[in-house]
């Protein structure tokens, strides 16, 4: 395990020119945090961006959390970017713009950000070879980045840790836990107290296999987009049903097509979203490939200037750069479920949180209630027999969703929210993480 060099923190720098000018938001010197790379194996390089608890960003209608978390935010894709979608757009401390994010999840606790599997965005590999292909070899760089990170800020080792995660984060986060929880030992005894699969892609078919059903019965395909939807999803089942995971895939993406550009170009983010092939088209492992080449993407054109420049980031990476290349390489695990996972975790006596935005079609509600009955629980029956919980972030505001608690075990709808959750529905999801913690 080697920590490479690039190591800063935020006080020691400073920088002119027109990369650091934005006229309404302000600098990364107004937050504190650090940074740096972990080479987790040979031509292998990860980064982290922690950012500390500010209680300036403690929400009035919580109380303050004792003692203070580390949360771990683990991005989608795979290849998205954590430092960057993750912490601009959905719970970092700023914005975009460099603005303050009022609903930052920093007031609840230290944030870390990992770009990662290896290639995600300023994480990089300087040989194709080095690109890991199951979420297996993904954890084991995860064990391997959180040394790196705790050899850097030891003082953070006793505080309890969580593992937050979105979408095919939620698929790597399992096993990045079951890979914590297996080195929770010497010097390393990290104290993992839970996870929350956010929108997690556990069971890839089970999202598929609803999209049709879920479109329809929303007033978005009719007859005839209904069984175009079904059928290509019963192509890709049969596809998962052979043990054909790359060509399943394949058809998992035409299945995605006719729903995000024929007819009706849902946002396959939030189906509330506005129809129009622009935002349909957004991909979330890689925005910047899917924009036209005479529109600047505000993230990217952020992340590789400003950002790239205030953290030190080698000349040589490019953040997003080798994105498509992760999620390539990833394409034989992709739709493998880990279900079973999951109920290897509950019976760790760890909290695992499943929640799911409302709104959310990749990832859908639906879906996620089909893999939960599949658990091997002993309590499963019980769990799904009780009555949910309206929840509501504090006195006096709408209902933000509803949950379902046992043992160590919790299911919650998020309303008004679709696959970012933590950036449609900011107040309610820090209720939520506060209630989970």
């Amino acid at each position: 395990l080697r920590i490479s060099a690039i190591k800063h923190t935020i006080i020691s720098h400073t920088y002119s020119g027109s990369l650091c000018v934005f006229t309404n938001g302000g600098s990364l010197d107004d937050v504190k945090s650090d940074w740096g790379y972990v080479d987790v194996r040979q031509d292998a390089h990860m980064f982290w961006w922690l950012f500390f608890h500010d209680t300036s960003y403690q929400p009035s209608f919580l109380p303050t959390l004792d003692p203070v978390p580390v949360i771990l935010w683990l991005q989608g894709g795979p290849g998205a970017s954590g430092t960057g979608y993750g912490n601009f757009e959905e719970l970092g401390p700023l914005d975009l713009d460099l603005n303050r994010r009022e609903t930052s999840w920093t007031g609840l606790g230290h944030v870390l950000f990992v770009d990662n599997p290896v290639g995600s965005g300023f994480s990089y590999v300087s040989n194709s070879n080095a690109y890991t292909t199951d979420i297996d070899q993904i954890a084991a760089d995860m064990v391997s980045v959180l040394k790196g990170f705790y050899a850097t800020h030891p003082e953070l080792l006793p505080n309890p840790f969580y593992i937050m995660c979105e979408s095919y984060g939620g698929k790597i986060g399992c096993s990045n836990c079951t890979g914590t929880q297996s080195i929770k030992a010497g010097t390393f005894n990290i104290n993992l107290q839970g996870t929350g699969l956010g929108d997690g892609w556990i069971s890839a078919m089970d999202s598929v296999n609803s999209w049709g059903p879920y479109l329809y019965q929303t007033g978005l395909l009719d007859d005839a987009g209904l069984s175009a939807v079904n059928k290509a999803a019963a192509a890709t089942q049969a596809s998962v049903d052979a043990g054909d995971w790359v060509k399943a895939t394949n058809r998992w993406s035409l299945t995605e097509s006719l729903t995000t550009i024929d007819p009706v170009n849902v946002d396959f983010y939030n189906i509330l979203a506005p129809h129009h092939a622009t935002s349909a088209l957004r991909s979330h492992r890689n925005i910047s490939a899917l924009v036209a080449p005479d529109l600047a993407d505000p993230l990217d054109t952020l992340m590789n200037g400003y950002v790239k420049n205030y953290l030190g980031i080698p000349a040589s990476v490019t953040w997003g750069g080798q994105s498509n290349d992760v999620f390539n390489a990833q394409s034989g695990d992709f739709m493998k479920p880990v279900i079973l996972t999951v109920d290897q975790l509950i019976d760790t006596g760890m909290k695992v949180v499943v929640y799911n935005g409302q709104l959310d079609l990749i990832v859908d509600t639906p879906g996620q209630e089909m893999w939960m009955k599949k658990l091997s629980w002993g309590r499963l029956g019980e769990f799904m027999a009780q009555d949910f919980t309206p929840m509501y972030a504090y006195q006096g505001q709408d209902t933000g969703g509803f949950s379902k608690k046992m043992d160590n075990f919790e299911f919650w709808w998020v309303l008004k929210a679709g696959h970012m959750v933590p950036a449609d529905a900011g107040e309610f999801t820090l209720y939520m993480l506060h209630d989970i913690i």
